[in-house]
């Protein structure tokens, strides 16, 4: 998580270009969401992601990816075929194989309804090398022969509670286009 951060950074430095909040339709990840005003969006080439205050203390994130690609950590991979609790088990392993999320704490592990798609929803924290505390809200489905996944990360002192009800009108928007 944390690499992924510092990228992103590298990227916001670099080329990345950003946007204000509004409508966005991704037509190569085939996903459609309304992005939340005073909120910018980061592109990307391999995910949507989005701020108010910075990706270090806040960030929502959307990707969709072949469910058949092997997770980095475990080299597990989704398929079409597998129950939501199934995925969940498989993300959550993924999850705390990361040496980036130190004292992964799993809160959370329900089943949830994405877009009309039976999917599941964790809720975890975890430190960061620094030390820093931070809650994950990560939703997930597997569609097709794609994984969509939709989370909410933030600092837990502040920023989480702040802007979980933000987050939570961004999920309700997104849609499989």
């Amino acid at each position: 998580m944390k690499k992924l951060l510092l990228v992103l950074l590298v990227l916001l430095v670099g080329c990345v270009t950003t946007h204000d909040g509004g409508p966005y339709q991704s037509s190569d990840y085939k996903f459609a969401v309304e992005i939340p005003d005073g909120w910018r969006r980061l592109d990307t080439d391999k995910y949507l992601m989005i701020t108010r205050d910075g990706p270090f203390l806040q960030y929502a994130l959307i990707q969709q990816r072949p469910a058949d690609r092997p997770f980095r950590y475990t080299q597990k991979s989704l398929n079409n075929r597998m129950l939501p609790q199934e995925a969940a088990g498989l993300i959550i392993d993924e999850l705390s194989s990361d040496r980036n999320l130190q004292n992964f704490r799993l809160i959370e592990n329900v089943p949830a309804r994405i877009d009309g798609h039976e999917g599941f929803r964790i809720l975890f924290s975890y430190n960061d090398k620094k030390g820093s505390t931070f809650k994950t809200l990560y939703y997930g489905f597997v569609s097709g022969n794609s994984f969509y996944n939709i989370r909410y990360s933030a600092a837990i002192r502040h920023y989480f509670d702040k802007d979980l009800a933000t987050f939570e009108q961004l999920l309700d928007t997104f849609k499989v286009i």
